[in-house]
């Protein structure tokens, strides 16, 4: 949503025994659209839309990310409809979209990359190489392979602050979708070292689930 603002520079012209004493009032604001302001996050806030056809797993991830402390999460039933609902809210945090929608895949990453969607990130049920690939074509940031994370019982840990920076590093390297190897390559770690990274930072933040891992992050501002 982009705010425009209407300057008034009229009355230069007018000399200074018209001008009013007391301060100019402001001009009667323009009605405008309020159907989507409930949609929009406080200042600071992380903006979260799921791709889900699966009731059960989208459910799942509403009730854990909500429980950790955002309230701004939107996951549609009617998965059509959400290209033109990521249009309508342009500059979101995360779009996590689920490969087992298949050809529609392709349009809703095309659709959050046009609204400027900070991250999107594909989640695949299965290791299985076609969709990934078709994902990766189609422009998403990374990749994540597992099952639908458990829902959350507590808000963003106080410890997540508490991450050193080489954890810090490998959690934003998680949220761009890197596997292990691919991390323990990037950073010249052996892929264990990297498991033990991701083992502290999972103690520190309460959960083992990789995605919610970095939805905690992102709403602790520690990665971006």
């Amino acid at each position: 949503m982009t705010l425009t603002s209407n300057l008034d520079h009229s009355g230069a012209a007018g000399s200074p025994a018209q001008q009013p004493a007391g301060p100019l009032l402001p001009r009667p604001r323009q009605a405008t659209d309020t159907t989507d302001a409930a949609t929009v996050p406080a200042a600071g806030g992380v903006r979260v839309l799921i791709a889900d056809p699966d009731a059960t797993s989208r459910e799942s991830r509403v009730t854990a990310l909500r429980e950790s402390g955002l309230t701004s999460v939107t996951a549609p039933s009617d998965v059509s409809q959400i290209p033109q609902q990521l249009i309508a809210q342009p500059g979101g945090n995360l779009l996590l979209v689920s490969l087992t929608l298949g050809p529609a895949v392709a349009p809703i990453v095309e659709a959050a990359k046009e609204a400027g969607w900070s991250r999107v990130i594909a989640l695949a049920p299965a290791a299985e190489i076609g969709p990934v690939i078709d994902a990766i074509g189609a422009g998403i940031h990374g990749v994540l392979v597992g099952r639908r994370a458990n829902p959350a019982t507590a808000s963003v840990p106080s410890t997540v602050h508490e991450l050193s920076s080489r954890e810090v590093e490998v959690l934003r390297l998680v949220a761009d979708g890197r596997s292990n190897k691919w991390i323990g390559d990037y950073l010249s770690l052996s892929a264990l070292t990297v498991k033990s990274h991701l083992a502290r930072i999972g103690r520190k933040l309460g959960t083992g689930d990789r995605a919610h891992m970095v939805v905690l992050a992102l709403r602790a501002g520690v990665i971006s």
